[in-house]
């Protein structure tokens, strides 16, 4: 039971390492997101969710064409790239869901 506890540490901080990767272009995407729904109230709710999604790809296109070379490094790690971007990108976006419904209640 130690070693998987050990396994799994060692993975999610290999994860959160790729995360740095775009953290802080997601954080202002969520940031500018946050501010136009306090601002301008659940209508347009639908906008910003489609505007994450995109946002999402993009950061999905563009590290993974300038970053390739660092995939190889995660992978010798042994966490494969599928995993790296399912988490990383479900992890961001539930946070940004969460995000939005805190913003929506203190409004």
């Amino acid at each position: 039971m130690h070693l998987k506890g050990n396994y799994i540490l060692k993975s999610v901080r290999i994860i959160f390492t790729f995360y740095r990767f775009f953290i802080i272009a997601s954080s202002i995407i969520t940031l500018v997101c946050l501010g136009i729904f306090q601002k301008y109230g659940p209508l347009v709710f639908g906008t910003l969710f489609l505007f994450k999604i995109f946002t999402l790809g993009l950061i999905y296109y563009f590290i993974g064409k300038y970053k390739f070379k660092e995939f190889y490094y995660f992978q010798n790690l042994g966490i494969p790239k599928v995993l790296l971007w399912a988490t990383t990108l479900l992890f961001d976006f539930i946070l940004f869901i969460i995000l939005m419904i805190l913003t929506y209640k203190i409004r």
